[in-house]
């Protein structure tokens, strides 16, 4: 039978477990870049916006108001480049870094601890190689011993004389047992247990290391957010009294001026006309 190890259960805890994490680790870098590529598309989106709103206060002609519009398209855009700053998607963003903490993690704790866990499984298959074939030539030395005495005993039986005092199962266990266990059996077993003494000191750190490293990945998350939102926050909270400030009342005043000067400057046109047209006739 296959040679085992005291560690062989714990061996398949520990790859059913890290299977899993492996699994865990790829779902949060399909979901988070979705995330992040949906922060990113959103900031792009909210920078077009407020350029717009800056194209439509240009076309204002309160003065305030106008200027109004082109504080919220500044801070609109301003809060677009914080989302980005702290979640996108770019070389230096923070939705990147969030997403190489990920790799780093697979990089680090997963994939380390998958081509330990290969390698005892090679391990193990040149143990249970080196068993096999130990076991073939004790075979083979029991049925040879075997035949050997059953050959003995009928040429005693033909030659009456008395047959040999071993039995063919005794001589056959008589050779197994003097069959040596190879060296490469030997050694191929101390491999192994080294590989389990490996095995078992990775457990413990490697437990250690996949918590830490969902920790950090997730107050780094929450963290961003939070600083985005505070960002956010931080820009958007005095527009609120600048665009309470607008006077409303001040903008009928200054739009009945404008009537006015208008009127001002038509009636102005008109009698510069009416004394033109006065010259023109008093010349003729």
């Amino acid at each position: 039978m296959p040679f085992q190890t005291s560690a062989e259960e714990r061996t398949q805890t520990f790859q059913s477990n890290l299977s899993i994490y492996e699994q865990t680790v790829k779902n949060l870098k399909t979901e988070m870049t979705a995330h992040v590529k949906g922060h990113t598309t959103s900031a792009a989106r909210n920078k077009v916006f407020g350029d717009k709103l800056g194209t439509i206060g240009r076309r204002e002609h309160f003065e305030q108001l106008k200027t109004v519009f082109a504080s919220v398209s500044k801070v609109v855009q301003g809060v677009a480049e914080a989302r980005l700053e702290f979640l996108g998607d770019g070389a230096s963003q923070g939705g990147a870094a969030l997403l190489s903490r990920l790799d780093s993690t697979k990089a680090g704790v997963v994939d380390p601890t998958k081509r330990l866990l290969a390698d005892r499984a090679s391990k193990v298959k040149a143990v249970d190689k080196e068993v096999k074939a130990f076991e073939a030539a004790k075979s083979k030395a029991g049925k040879s011993a075997a035949a050997a005495i059953t050959k003995q005993a009928k040429a005693a039986a033909k030659q009456g004389v008395d047959p040999p005092t071993t039995t063919p199962s005794a001589a056959s266990l008589s050779a197994q047992s003097s069959v040596h266990m190879p060296e490469s059996l030997l050694d191929a077993r101390d491999a192994l247990r080294h590989t389990d003494s490996l095995v078992d000191d990775t457990l413990g750190r490697y437990e250690e290391e996949r918590v830490v490293d969902v920790q950090l990945f997730l107050e780094d998350f929450v963290r961003r957010e939070m600083a985005w939102h505070a960002r956010a926050l931080e820009l958007l909270t005095p527009l609120v009294g600048e665009v309470r400030g607008v006077d409303a009342k001040g903008a009928m005043e200054d739009f009945f001026k404008k009537v006015e000067e208008v009127e001002e400057t038509e009636k102005d046109a008109m009698l510069a006309e009416a004394e033109k047209k006065k010259r023109e006739s008093m010349a003729e």
